[in-house]
């Protein structure tokens, strides 16, 4: 299935089974940008160091440091909430290209984009048969949270494009 009959199944037979993989799916297509957002932001503090911090590029390898046995500091895996990190990677992203952007918290979108994770944790990890029943205001809350989210990758990218032209013709 493609993703055009994936969507045209969701509009055709909007069963909860629909919403549910809905969901899944975009919250990985979510995740997956943010995991590259952080990649592409680590693979250039690595080559050029005065792009990040120390601080970041740890929290961007997702480690943080302990001491062994021998008291020896040793990297660990730390993996970071869902929320922060996607701010924090969006941040880090356009911190490499020179921009500066902040995610508006501020609107509606990101309060839905709370919810929408509630929902998704409850899909993943479901305590009950409710978790799995999908109610009208959880699928406004969704498409809010997606709205908001495409505004917001959308304008990093603009960000970001407008910041790049700005080094290439000073660096020209």
């Amino acid at each position: 299935m493609n993703f055009r009959s994936g969507t045209t199944y969701g509009k055709t037979d909007p069963s909860p089974f629909a919403h549910r993989t809905l969901f899944r799916s975009y919250f990985a297509l979510v995740e997956g940008l943010c995991y590259q957002f952080r990649k592409i932001a680590l693979a250039c503090g690595e080559y050029d160091n005065r792009l990040l911090t120390p601080e970041e590029i740890t929290l961007l390898r997702e480690q943080k440091y302990s001491l062994n046995k021998k008291g020896i500091p040793e990297p660990t895996v730390e993996y970071h909430r869902l929320l922060p990190s996607m701010l924090f990677s969006m941040r880090c992203y356009a911190k490499v290209h020179g921009a500066s952007f902040e995610p508006d918290t501020s609107v509606q979108g990101w309060n839905s984009m709370q919810a929408f994770v509630q929902i998704r944790n409850g899909l993943e990890h479901p305590k009950s048969v409710a978790d799995l029943e999908l109610n009208d205001e959880q699928l406004r809350s969704a498409v809010e949270a997606a709205t908001w989210w495409k505004a917001t990758v959308l304008r990093l990218f603009e960000v970001c494009r407008e910041s790049d032209e700005y080094w290439k013709a000073k660096l020209a």
